[in-house]
């Protein structure tokens, strides 16, 4: 079964927002296999291309490398919690999936998304 690179979109973005398998299948009306595999191929792009999901017409700026520490993980095995000093001063961090990451771990990050709402950064 071919899917379209629309509906592809949509299940990554399901898959960020923390879905399951299962619940993308049923709301983008695919079988959960093909979701699983949508979502692994587009794990190893992302190892490929740095885990960063860019586009060239819009690159991202340089920023400096700062240093954090690991808070927990999240749904999605691409994302942990870090934070900067103070627990309360949190932040997504994207990384290779399947590594461990344990608490309090020190870790060096660099920022790759500039929003202040929800600033988005990757592990150096």
């Amino acid at each position: 079964m071919s899917v379209s690179e629309k509906t592809k979109e949509q299940v990554l973005e399901l898959r960020d927002e923390g879905l399951t398998y299962e619940q993308i299948a049923k709301k983008v009306k695919i079988r959960k296999s093909t979701v699983g595999q949508i979502v692994r191929s587009q794990s190893a792009a992302d190892v490929k291309e740095g885990m960063i999901r860019q586009s060239t017409e819009n690159p991202l700026p340089e920023s400096e490398i700062l240093d954090a520490k690991v808070l927990k993980p999240c749904v999605n095995p691409r994302i942990i919690m870090i934070y900067f000093g103070k627990r309360e001063n949190q932040a997504k961090c994207v990384v290779t999936p399947g590594y461990n990451y344990p608490y309090d771990k020190e870790i060096k990050v660099k920022k790759v998304e500039f929003s202040e709402a929800e600033p988005l950064y990757r592990l150096i």
